[in-house]
């Protein structure tokens, strides 16, 4: 197949052909043409904006109040109780004055409970609020996460979108010269059709990119409690990493930092403190009141002496089998079940520890290779087949096979990118502790 259609007169297709080199240049030093005028915008500023401005997390923190609020208030006496009455008036007369009885009270008492009570329903009620807390923490670190891995995604699936943007440019190019070349009679129909299919499969490709894109665009913003429609401007191209820890420094991390961890084991304490308080119901509360009374004079004008009175009042905790046994054995329950849940959860963090790991090291591995070995062995291929169809050596669809497949390595080495710095962002959130 030659280039020449006459003598001393280039075939059509060259100028195109170089058009092609041009192009190539480009599609070989991928990503060097990033905007220089815009300053990539980083993962730190949409976890900043999330933890400053996330309604559920302010919530959050209203609650914390209202626990604080109650584990002051159950520290606290109950109310005294006040009274004012008259006493012994006989209904024959109603006459203050006719029995030594008859007067006029004024009394109070107050509720005491016995000693230890108050301060075990005051640690109840701390526990309780630190429980709240360490949720509070729990949802940052994973709002954290959630953030860090769409924001992985969507950096990704960007560099995908770019490199079909790319490949698509040398495809057109590629394929306005087999309608050239058939044109004259040096290529067949059936090049040209092929061509144009594999033109238009990188459309819908890129068509699924972009709408992947605007997807992870307005969950980004969700999540950084950011206008969902407003535009998500250039971010960082993530890169691979050498990964620093071994599986017992996060285990360790995760003992030490992950905050659902710590609300468990607030959960024993105050199953601990409830059992105490349980316990203490066997021993009676006390109530302390005290009164004077006031007495007329009697019908004669002798004067009565006015009274006073006192007393102490003892419940008597008597119901063991129907009341307080049952009271104790729910709050045992409730602690080992809090007990039961901490080892659960320390067994889930030590399965995902190892996935996640394992993960990253395959996804490693991968990138590297692609990098290293498999991408630039196609682009040699695709510079070597396009060289070859240029002289005629080659036909078309050897050519289009070593642009798809060189597109296919370029689309996997950034997927498998982002999937390295998705799986960093879960792992971070297993142990409680951004890993970057």
């Amino acid at each position: 197949m030659g280039w020449k259609h006459g003598p001393g007169k280039e075939h059509p297709g060259m100028e195109r052909m170089r058009s092609i080199y041009l192009i190539l240049i480009g599609f070989l030093v991928l990503g060097a043409a990033a905007s220089a005028e815009e300053t990539p915008r980083p993962v730190s500023y949409y976890t900043d904006a999330a933890l400053s401005n996330n309604p559920s997390l302010a919530a959050m923190q209203e609650r914390i109040r209202m626990k604080e609020n109650a584990a002051i208030r159950a520290g606290a006496l109950d109310d005294p109780k006040a009274w004012i009455g008259v006493t012994n008036v006989p209904v024959r007369s109603w006459s203050f004055r006719e029995e030594d009885m008859t007067g006029k009270e004024i009394g109070l008492s107050q509720m005491l409970p016995y000693p230890g009570k108050l301060k075990l329903r005051t640690d109840v009620a701390t526990r309780e609020k630190q429980q709240t807390e360490f949720d509070l923490q729990e949802m940052r670190n994973m709002l954290r996460a959630e953030i860090g891995m769409t924001y992985a995604d969507l950096s990704s699936v960007r560099r995908q979108a770019e490199v079909v943007r790319r490949t698509r440019e040398i495809l057109r190019e590629i394929v306005a010269v087999s309608q050239e070349m058939y044109a004259v009679g040096r290529a067949t129909q059936a090049d040209v059709h092929r061509g144009q299919v594999e033109f238009e499969k990188m459309r819908e490709m890129l068509l699924v990119l972009e709408n992947r894109e605007k997807v992870l665009s307005i969950r980004l913003n969700t999540l950084a409690a950011l206008p969902p429609d407003q535009p998500v401007p250039a971010i960082f191209d993530l890169r691979e990493f050498a990964f620093p820890y071994r599986k017992e420094e996060l285990i360790v991390l995760y003992n030490e930092e992950r905050p659902a961890r710590k609300t468990v084991q607030a959960r024993i304490l105050k199953g601990e403190a409830s059992i105490e308080m349980a316990r203490r119901e066997y021993y009676p509360d006390f109530e302390v009141s005290a009164s004077y009374m006031q007495r007329d004079a009697m019908p004669d004008g002798t004067s009565r002496s006015d009274m006073f009175s006192s007393m102490v009042l003892v419940n008597l905790p008597i119901w063991r089998t129907q009341k307080l046994d049952p009271f104790v054995r729910e709050m045992t329950a409730e602690r080992e079940m809090a007990r039961r849940e901490l080892a659960n959860l320390d067994l889930e963090a030590s399965n995902a520890i190892g996935k996640s790991l394992a993960t990253i090291e395959k996804s490693s591995s991968v990138a590297v290779l692609f990098r290293t070995t498999i991408i630039p062995h196609a682009e040699t291929n695709f510079e070597t087949t396009l060289a070859a169809y240029r002289v005629g050596k080659v036909d078309f669809p050897a050519l289009l096979d070593t642009i798809t497949n060189l597109l296919s390595f370029r689309k996997d080495y950034h997927e498998t990118v982002g999937d390295l710095n998705m799986e960093k962002a879960r792992l971070g959130a297993v142990v409680g502790k951004d890993l970057n």
